[in-house]
C-alpha cells in the first residue's frame, strides 16, 4: 500500500480559515490586495495567525505565487 495513504499528515484537508478568528482566507487575501497590507501587517491588524498559530502553513500555502 503507498505510503502516504497511510501517513495522516498527508491526509490532512488544509485549512480554509483561521479558526481561533473565524476568517477566511479568500477574505484575507481580499484585504492584502484591497487594503495593500503585508502579512505581517494583516496579522497585526486581525490577529489570524497569533493565537494558535495553527493556520498559518496553509494560510502561506495559500498566498504562495501562482495559487
Amino acid at each position: 500500500m503507498d505510503g502516504a495513504l497511510l501517513d495522516p499528515v498527508r491526509r490532512a484537508r488544509a485549512m480554509t480559515r483561521c479558526e481561533c478568528t473565524g476568517l477566511r482566507f479568500e477574505e484575507l487575501v481580499r484585504r492584502l490586495r484591497e487594503e495593500g497590507l503585508s502579512l505581517e501587517a494583516l496579522q497585526e491588524k486581525t490577529g489570524v495567525g497569533r493565537l494558535c498559530t495553527a493556520c498559518v502553513p496553509d494560510l502561506c500555502d495559500h498566498l504562495a505565487p501562482g495559487r
